[in-house]
């Protein structure tokens, strides 16, 4: 390497944190943004499909600090979390 900076690209993706999900999906955080409650969770590859399908203002990819996509994880916003509780538990 040339002593340049590496940039994240925008298309980047980051293997999944676990190797091995319980169920359909794993809640790994929620926090309190803008009054609303959001989720981190994990999902197996058929969640991924759905969650993608649903709205697009209750989701989003989730990112590393590095700006890494990562590929079956998401921010869900409660609604979503509710929905995803009802249809995958």
């Amino acid at each position: 390497m040339t002593g340049k900076l590496r940039r994240a690209s925008p298309n980047a993706v980051m293997p999944p944190h676990k190797a091995v999900i319980i169920g359909n999906f794993e809640k790994m955080d929620s926090a309190l943004v803008d009054g609303d409650l959001w989720y981190k969770v994990q999902v197996i590859p058929k969640v991924t499909r759905w969650v993608k399908e649903q709205n697009k203002d209750l989701w989003y990819d989730h990112r590393t600090p590095n700006n890494y996509k990562v590929l079956d994880t998401f921010d869900v916003h409660e609604k979503l979390y509710t929905m995803m509780a009802v249809r995958w538990s």
